[in-house]
């Protein structure tokens, strides 16, 4: 399995492997090959192997592409959000419609759908200016305006007509959409998470990045087993998620994105008390609160709920962890019946991490306190 890809806020893996499956770049594109190219250095930064299908080259992509046309469910097929192609805007269900058109939709199994779009990019390419219709995404071009509003819905379109498409696409088992490249998030505007449950009453994990508008409004859904939501995760979706009734689902992860030095609010953790006392998740094993400043109180309220004792993984990676927090997690026995305790990108202080390391590696957990901010 390939290690986590983080180059600012989030994973890539989406770009790398997906659903169990390596992923396929279905519209090459220079923001794409550029991904890929990142991801690539970052996988040999860490001394891991590349996979072939990540370097980018344009006869093995089309030599890729015509052999997953045979086989469409040995691949994640990774479809842009937009590109621009023929001189005109093209929007992922264009592709997805030829797709299901060429090969039948029921061969598709899992899909990733998202990227990143750079308007200067795109008319460098076209070499003569823009005048279609731009969509919305959060970006910042010289000398403009940091968001362009011509069509600030392009994700929650990307949603809504997927969740129209779901009779073509019966057999879909994984579905990852949304932001790729960090660096550019979208700010869909009413993600609606719900429509993509009920249309797809198959679906076993679902991956959903979106900087703003996140809307997990769901009443349940009977077979997913994984969900990852990366965004801003405000109360309102703390509760909601809390609120779903999933009996299926094992792996939760939550990404927020607050800004430094961000504090607990009581709404904040009046939801978290929910969630962590749910009952609408009884075979949850893995829990993941990644990217949040307020760990350590977190921690604190995760040790005395009834959800600690049924969790075998837990990830706190890329959290303002502190000595706080750890000493929290030293001092609840629930913590040490863990198989696996993540804590990279923590912010110990270097005693605090050792003396982590030692007492839960000494009860037995698979512990990893690497890649610490905070020296001394």
């Amino acid at each position: 399995m390939t290690p986590e890809i983080i180059l600012s806020l989030f994973p890539r893996n989406q770009i790398i492997e997906f659903g169990g499956l390596p992923v396929l770049d279905v519209v090459p594109s220079r923001a794409s090959w550029e991904m890929r190219e990142r991801a690539a250095a970052e996988l040999e930064r860490l001394g891991e192997p590349v996979p072939p299908h990540l370097e980018p080259d344009e006869d093995d992509d089309a030599a890729r592409l015509a052999a997953a046309l045979d086989d469409p469910g040995s691949v994640a097929w990774w479809l842009p959000l937009v590109a621009w192609e023929d001189g005109g805007f093209r929007y992922a269900d264009e592709y997805l419609a030829g797709l299901v058109e060429q090969v039948g939709g029921e061969a598709f199994t899992t899909l990733v759908i998202g990227g990143t779009f750079d308007h200067g990019r795109v008319e460098g390419d076209a070499e003569e200016p823009i005048t279609a219709p731009r969509p919305g995404v959060y970006l910042t071009p010289p000398g403009g305006d940091r968001y362009v509003d011509d069509d600030a819905t392009v994700l929650s379109h990307a949603v809504h007509a997927l969740a129209r498409r779901a009779v073509d696409l019966q057999n879909l088992r994984a579905l990852f959409i949304g932001e790729i490249d960090d660096d550019q998030l979208f700010s869909g505007a009413e993600l609606d998470v719900a429509a993509l449950l009920e249309a797809f009453p198959r679906l076993e994990e679902l991956a959903l990045c979106a900087q703003l508008g996140m809307r997990f409004r769901a009443s349940g859904h009977t077979g997913l087993r994984r969900l990852a939501l990366h965004g801003v995760m405000v109360a309102d979706e703390i509760e909601n998620v809390a609120a779903c009734r999933l009996p299926a689902l094992e792996h939760l992860e939550l990404w927020s994105t607050e800004d430094f030095g961000d504090a607990q609010d009581p709404g904040e953790r009046a939801a978290l008390g929910e969630l962590f006392a749910s009952g609408t998740l009884p075979r949850l094993r893995h829990l993941g609160l990644r990217e949040f400043t307020f760990i350590d109180d977190m921690v604190e309220q995760l040790a005395a709920s009834p959800l600690l004792p049924r969790l075998d993984s837990l990830d706190l990676s890329h959290s303002l962890l502190t000595d706080k927090g750890a000493q929290a997690l030293m001092n609840a026995d629930g913590f040490r019946g863990l198989s696996r305790l993540r804590l990279r990108r923590h912010c110990m202080y270097a005693e605090m991490t050792e003396t982590v390391r030692r007492a839960f590696a000494g009860a037995g957990v698979d512990v990893d306190v690497s890649d610490g901010r905070r020296a001394g």
